[in-house]
């Protein structure tokens, strides 16, 4: 049955190529260059940073960043700091590629694993500050209380579990087994890097290619634009940043997409963290909470 409802997929995907050619090409065009021009150069590097990081165990130096944490708190996991570093500031799907190699390795079990996902696999501030809040709120909303509303359930979620569960072990020192990474020659981390980067460009052309083809639709315009904000998150950025909308209203909506990170994103994130068996449902349960409580703080503070 499984089969037979993926070739009937198939089957409609192949017919709307068929049916729209032109608009199933500007939405391809628009997801390549997308991830040509913005995604590789920005996410490659990292990727291959990070495979290195592991295979060379520079990965524990970032934890004297956080000494005093670490002093107060010795039996901390020594990889929650680079985690949470870099999980923050390099935005999808790093994070969750992160949390699949320290899960794989024992660093992390995977109740933590999951915690992780929903807190680290988020937009990069870079992106949230040069194109959400630059080129499509042009700079007329606060970047600290962006910010504050666009990460706050995130904080708050991570210490509710942190506090709550410390004291059974959560988010503390496991046996580690070697890191996947230490065991891969450079060129075996070069082509897993190039791997990853493909499969991400191979689901933002094809969201990209859904979200033109929702744009195109004539139907309510508050239901097509809440699909568009949960496919893909810049076109729905996008999207939203050109209604008529009352400022506040569209400066709510676009943290409300940024906070959820869209359909596109989770696939992203199920590409790298497959093997890892954590639950894209419960994280897209888990983003889509934080959606709602950043766009309601969005709209009462910004």
């Amino acid at each position: 049955m499984k089969n037979l409802k993926f070739q009937l997929l198939l089957l409609l995907f192949g017919g709307i190529l068929f049916l729209f050619p032109d608009l199933c090409i500007e939405g391809a065009k628009s997801g390549l260059l997308l991830w040509s021009g913005t995604i590789v150069p920005t996410l490659l590097p990292f990727l291959l940073l990070t495979g290195l990081m592991n295979k060379f165990h520079a990965l524990h130096l970032l934890s004297f960043l956080f000494y005093p944490i670490y002093r107060r708190f010795p039996s901390l996991n020594k990889n929650l700091a680079y985690t949470m570093v870099l999980g923050f500031f390099c935005g999808y799907p790093l994070g969750a590629k992160i949390i699949r190699d320290l899960i794989l390795s024992g660093s992390y079990t995977k109740k933590e694993g999951q915690c992780l996902l929903a807190v680290c696999n988020n937009v990069s501030p870079m992106f949230t500050i040069g194109y959400t809040l630059h080129l499509i709120l042009k700079d007329d909303v606060r970047t600290s209380l962006f910010f504050f509303c666009l990460y706050a359930p995130n904080i708050v979620y991570f210490l509710f579990h942190a506090i709550r569960l410390y004291r059974q072990g959560f988010f503390r020192e496991h046996p580690v087994m070697p890191a996947i990474s230490a065991q891969k020659t450079m060129d075996e981390i070069i082509f897993d890097s190039l791997r990853s980067i493909f499969s991400i460009g191979i689901y933002i052309m094809i969201f990209s290619i859904g979200a033109n083809l929702l744009i195109s639709i004539p139907s309510t315009p508050s239901v097509i634009s809440l699909l568009i904000g949960c496919l893909e998150i810049t076109t729905g950025i996008t999207h939203f940043g050109t209604l008529p909308l009352p400022f506040p209203v569209k400066s709510a909506a676009i943290c409300a997409i940024s906070a959820f990170g869209g359909f596109c994103s989770a696939a992203q994130t199920a590409a790298v963290s497959g093997d890892s068996h954590l639950s894209i449902l419960h994280y897209l349960g888990t983003k889509a909470v934080f959606s709602f409580v950043s766009g309601c703080l969005a709209l009462i503070f910004l």
